[in-house]
Order: structure tokens, then sequence, then C-alpha cells
């Protein structure tokens, strides 16, 4: 786990790095990764950088404040809850929400190679169901368009059960929106709603990902449609 100190000046280095380029970040994801001696895991994300202690089971999002401060607030106020056992947890955020700590989930989902990419409308039927369930929000957050889950955004955890690992939209609208919005205000704001009574189980295994709630269950098998890539 990374010290509140290793957090704090990797938002401190990140801000001195973007007073003339906001966009830095994805262009010196080497040279953070070098100076905190982490590693590169990530930097596709059209809004933060993964970077990795070599062994470490955390990882650090290295961002802008608003999806950061959104997602730490997003999981504090549910962790206590179904919907919070769905989420990869979040450890920690530095003082400026540059740099955030979120345990690390070892399996991606597999995924189709070369110009093809797997689409299945049984997991869009199922990311929707899921997404339904974090509708609520929306009473404490009017600008939230959505949680965004989808294929990418998750991961697997050695014993097959399935974290989310970007969930930033939940609240980063908010965040991105009101200068005064704190990580404090918003996990009161949401802890104040009504919490969806359900029980959800998400897996994988061989391949499948198994989803049930209270009401309906999916089967969806992880593979390529012969399709061309949709960008």
């Amino acid at each position: 786990m990374a010290s509140t100190n290793l957090l704090n000046r990797i938002d401190s280095y990140v801000q001195a790095l973007l007073v003339d380029n906001k966009e830095r970040i994805w262009t010196c994801a080497t040279e953070i990764a070098n100076k905190f001696k982490l590693q590169v895991v990530e930097t596709t994300g059209s809004t933060r950088i993964v970077l990795k202690k070599k062994g470490s089971r955390t990882v650090i999002k290295v961002g802008y404040p608003n999806h950061n401060k959104a997602e730490y607030a997003a999981y504090k106020a549910l962790e206590c809850s179904v919907l919070g056992d769905l989420l990869a947890p979040c450890l920690g955020v530095s003082s400026g929400g540059y740099a955030l700590e979120m345990q690390f989930i070892p399996r991606a989902f597999p995924q189709a190679r070369g110009e093809y990419y797997w689409f299945n409308s049984d997991f869009s039927k199922m990311r929707d169901r899921l997404e339904s369930h974090f509708s609520f929000i929306k009473e404490y957050n009017n600008y939230a368009w959505g949680a965004d889950f989808h294929e990418e955004n998750m991961r697997v955890m050695r014993k097959g059960n399935v974290k989310i690992i970007d969930y930033s939209n939940l609240l980063a609208d908010m965040f991105s929106r009101r200068s005064q919005t704190t990580v404090q205000g918003a996990i009161k704001g949401v802890l104040k709603l009504n919490f969806p009574k359900v029980n959800i189980q998400l897996t994988m295994k061989d391949r499948i990902i198994s989803y049930q709630d209270n009401d309906v269950s999916y089967k969806v098998p992880v593979y390529p449609q012969r399709s061309k890539a949709i960008i």
C-alpha cells in the first residue's frame, strides 16, 4: 500500500508538469514512473494513466482530480453495500486529487485479437442491468449520464469475482462542474440516498460471465465475433 506522502509527492510533481501544458500527463507517463520508481501499466485511458510498484497489490491512477476524487468518493460512499462489493476498492487519494491508489485486480477479460473486437448483445443486456442499480445516484448528482460499465472497465479476481475498475463517471461531472464539491460532501450526499435493495453476484469462469440479482440471471460467453472493430 502506498503512503499518503507518496501520493502527495506524485500530486505535486504532476501539478508542476501541467503548468505549461495540461495534456502533459500522457506524454510524461514514463518520466513520472521513473521519478517514483514505478512501472507503467496503462496509458490508453482518456482521463488517467495507471502506474504500479513491482510486486504491489495496488495501482496508482494519475490524472485529473475530478475523476480521481469522484471515484474515491463513490467507493467510500458505497463500500459497505452490495454495490460497493462490485467496485475495485480505492485506498487513498492525494490532497490535490491527481493521484489515487486502488487495489490491483489481476486478470483482464479475454480480448479479441488483431482487427476484431468482441461484442455480445448478452453482455450489453447484463451491463445495462448492472448500471440500472447505480442509477439512484442521479437523485444526488443531476449531471450523471451513466456509470459507463463495459468490458474494458472490468477485471477479474483470481477466484473469479468480477470487479469494476473505472467508475468515476458516477460522480465526475459533479466535481467537474461544481468547483466547490468536496470528497467529504459527495460521500455524505450519496449516503443520504436510499440504496437499492438488491443482491448481486458477478463472476467469470471458463470464459463465461455469470450475473445474477434478485430477479434475473445471465450467462455471457466471452468470445470475439468476426466483425470489424467499431471505432
